[in-house]
């Protein structure tokens, strides 16, 4: 909640009738989703793992009933049919889902109010986050086709937090030393599991190499003409595709052959 006078952040559960910065009346009556909106906010600030991973999990499996009831169980033939993809989307989801929840928080663990609100570096960090999770969706829209959205779910978990993952690799390299020396940047990062700016910059670099690589490595075997049927002679390399394959059959219908 925001003062209308000063614009400053009330506390969830502040129960005074002024702002506690300028003293000016607060209102009396809040719309009700807003004060829903504040009290999930509140209940799901500096949650665990486990939580998250239950909370998706529950998510998914009232979507995927109700689907099955009004709708054709593309999501329920989802979760059933590929198993081990789908326990591979709860664990690799829940652990995304705690991460950008404590990147968008604004209260540090055992302070009374809001904390981190006023460093620019963590402004841009959270805003540069959100904007990569929205590019990301919407290259998962052109991609894989918003009609397929239940049906490869997997997809549009993994594109989005592709870009947001490529967004911190690149931030990693932007941060300034002296920033980073900041005690309320340093506490912010380190709520993140960031202790030290070089270890973060060489994962990225880790991170930004592989990428790169494995794109070169990609268009140079794309250009290679027969190589696929050459792979598919050898009996050998044809066993190990056919159980890739098993795991990961719904990667080929991201684009389909027409």
């Amino acid at each position: 909640m925001k003062c209308l006078n000063c614009k400053g952040d009330v506390p969830p559960g502040y129960k005074g009738q002024t702002c506690p910065s300028c003293g000016e009346a607060l209102p009396r009556k809040r719309p009700v989703w807003r004060d829903l909106g504040e009290r999930i906010s509140s209940f799901t600030e500096d949650r665990g793992y486990l939580f998250w991973l239950i909370v998706f999990s529950l998510l998914l499996f009232f979507v995927a009933v109700f689907e099955n009831l009004l709708a054709d169980g593309v999501l329920a033939h989802l979760l059933d049919g590929y198993k081990f993809i789908s326990l591979l989307m709860f664990l690799y989801a829940a652990a995304h889902l705690q991460i950008l929840r404590n990147i968008n928080t604004v209260f540090r663990p055992g302070y009374p109010g809001p904390y981190w609100i006023d460093r620019l570096i963590i402004k841009n960090f959270k805003r540069g986050t959100n904007y990569a999770l929205i590019a990301g969706f919407i290259i998962s829209l052109i991609i894989v086709g918003p009609l397929n959205f239940l049906e490869l779910l997997p997809a549009y978990i993994f594109l989005p937090t592709l870009f947001s993952t490529l967004f911190w690799s690149i931030q990693a390299f932007r941060v300034d030393d002296r920033e980073f020396t900041d005690a309320k940047v340093q506490s912010y990062f380190e709520f993140l599991g960031i202790r030290r700016l070089r270890e973060w910059r060489q994962v990225s670099g880790v991170y930004l190499i592989g990428i790169v690589v494995s794109g070169g490595v990609f268009y140079g075997l794309s250009h290679i003409p027969g190589l696929w049927w050459k792979i598919k002679a050898d009996p050998t390399l044809n066993e190990i595709i056919a159980l890739a394959s098993g795991l990961f059959n719904w990667v080929p219908q991201i684009l389909p052959n027409k």
